[in-house]
């Protein structure tokens, strides 16, 4: 197994400008191979190991065994943990989501927030084809039957080429002990049918359907990114006057990708499936005008497409100017007013991931703030700071690979907040003007 988790980090470039790892750890069979592996390995990597346990208050009593399992784990090996307990079922009803995706978004925020360099999960070639299958079902596109990416952002897969008996073999070998999570001997989530119910059938007829699927996987997603490619290429060359120059629409794979994304940049809170970008595209090629939802319209006018916002008619306009200086900490050096005034506008740049962008909201935008104790959406920590309507689409955010990090008028989010222990950090000045 070692060996594949070796081809995995060198194929897909996993340690890349990182020699810090953190690894998920819920103490099961998968994570815990993964922590053993990256240990054996780590010093002819050059890589320093911690990891990260969030109890996510589900199931009781069991749950407590993972976390204090974990922790007697780590403090074997001399591996740094970092460790929290959040209400999960609490979460999802106050998010109206189901318990799984609420579970899912809380375990990114919290594992993208205690991160060191890259967040290693233990996601193998058989949580790999539980995805694509679950995706097929539903019907996704070309995205979603590309499986669990091995890379992105700061979230690496070392086990993507491993299947979870291949994982198992490792721990019976090792004497790796592990814990198992009950949820995952009931049917009652849809990838545990798939995996006690299709897999098994799948498997009777080609025993390495697992290792067939990743290859499927890692050629879609090459075809993928070259189509994405393409589409930005094509939105650099044809935006212009707020507008979508389709005179010259390329072939449909192309055109639907760059529309998808000219109409999500225009309209961030617009939340758009396969039915909205045929609806659009066919607007793009035979003319037309379609009402979108959130008061948003598509036309096409003189060969361009527009997207309308209908609410802000008539309304006064904002515009924002924002520069960014990067200086040495002196935050706390200075009088406490002022410390208050720049630290809702200061971000620590080693706390930074990958690059970052300034841009406006996007559908999905969530953010941690500084200071609070939850992760809001953009869209509901607009509602509930009664930020007018008219000035969410133009509000100043700024992201990097993992997400939101900072917003106008608002504040920054935890992970990249300044302390005194930061060194170099990011202040924003942001300015508004009437047009």
């Amino acid at each position: 197994m070692e060996k594949s988790v070796l081809t995995a980090i060198e194929r897909f470039s996993l340690l890349e400008n990182t020699s810090e790892i953190t690894v998920a750890l819920s103490g099961g069979a998968d994570s815990m191979s993964l922590l053993y592996a990256l240990n054996s390995l780590k010093e002819g990597l050059g890589i320093t190991l911690y990891a990260a346990h969030l109890n996510h208050m589900i199931r009781g009593k069991e749950a407590v065994r993972d976390e204090e399992f974990v922790k007697r784990v780590c403090e074997k090996l001399n591996i740094p943990l970092f460790c929290e307990r959040i209400d999960v079922p609490a979460y999802a009803k106050q998010k109206k989501l189901s318990t799984e995706l609420a579970a899912r978004e809380v375990r990114y925020e919290f594992l993208s927030r205690v991160s060191r360099g890259a967040v290693a999960t233990a996601h193998t070639a058989s949580d790999n084809l539980e995805t694509v299958l679950f995706n097929l079902t539903r019907g996704s596109a070309l995205k979603g039957l590309c499986g669990i990416p091995p890379k992105r952002g700061i979230f690496i897969r070392p086990l993507i080429l491993c299947t979870r008996k291949e994982v198992e073999d490792y721990c019976e070998k090792n004497g790796i002990e592990y814990v198992t999570d009950s949820t995952n001997l009931s049917d009652e989530y849809i990838r545990n049918k798939i995996r006690h119910n299709v897999i098994p059938v799948l498997k009777q007829i080609n025993p390495s359907v697992e290792k067939a699927g990743v290859r499927t996987a890692i050629e879609l997603a090459e075809d993928n990114a070259f189509l994405e490619e393409c589409a930005d290429k094509y939105l650099t060359d044809n935006i212009s006057g707020g507008g979508l120059d389709i005179s010259a629409l390329p072939s449909a794979p192309i055109a639907k990708r760059a529309i998808k994304k000219f109409a999500e940049s225009s309209a961030p809170e617009l939340s758009l499936d396969n039915l909205h970008i045929l609806e659009l595209y066919r607007i793009s090629t035979k003319g037309g005008r379609t009402g979108l939802s959130s008061g948003f319209t598509a036309e096409v006018k003189d060969n361009r497409l527009f997207i309308t916002n209908n609410n802000l008619k008539n309304c006064e306009k904002i515009k924002f100017e924002v520069e960014t200086e990067r200086r040495f900490n002196d935050l706390f050096t200075k009088d406490e007013k002022i410390n208050n005034l720049l630290l809702n506008n200061s971000l620590d740049c080693d706390k930074i991931i990958g690059k970052y962008v300034l841009r406006t909201r996007l559908a999905g935008d969530s953010i941690r703030l500084a200071g609070r104790g939850c992760t809001k959406s953009l869209k509901k920590l607009m509602n509930e700071l009664s930020v007018p309507k008219k000035l969410r689409d133009s509000i100043p955010v700024i992201a990097d690979e993992a997400g939101v990090i900072w917003i106008y008028g608002i504040g920054v989010a935890q992970r990249c907040a300044v302390t005194k222990n930061s060194n170099e950090i990011m202040i924003i000045k942001a300015l508004e003007h009437k047009i």
